[in-house]
């Protein structure tokens, strides 16, 4: 499993691209399945883009409201080892993209990394 953002030059739609926000590109749509458990809500995301959170406080409310509520096995036989899970952001940036392969390698013992 790998994450990775929409634009990235090394992702091509042969592989298993899953999105994990609740908008994609135009030029994906249709084309790469969307998990909506993993999507934050647009108030978390506004939240944050308007500055009204922080990042840590980002990190909390994700948690609490969408990954303590899935069962991270369940997640991961879902979504296949080979997933590529996509969003906006680009590696450097903040993002709960980054957020889900902490959760998943605490709960599961595995190493996801970014393409």
């Amino acid at each position: 499993m790998f994450t990775s953002y929409y634009f990235s030059k090394k992702i091509d739609l042969t592989m298993n691209l899953v999105g994990i926000s609740q908008s994609v590109p135009r030029y994906l749509k249709g084309k790469i399945r969307i998990y909506k458990p993993l999507c934050p809500q647009w108030s978390l995301i506004s939240a944050y883009k308007n500055k009204k959170i922080t990042e840590l406080q980002y990190e909390e409310e994700y948690s609490n409201t969408i990954l303590n509520k899935l069962n991270p096995h369940q997640v991961y036989q879902e979504l296949g080892s080979d997933a590529v899970l996509l969003c906006w952001e680009q590696p450097d940036k903040f993002c709960h993209r980054h957020i889900i392969p902490k959760w998943l390698s605490t709960q599961l013992g595995i190493v996801i990394a970014e393409l």
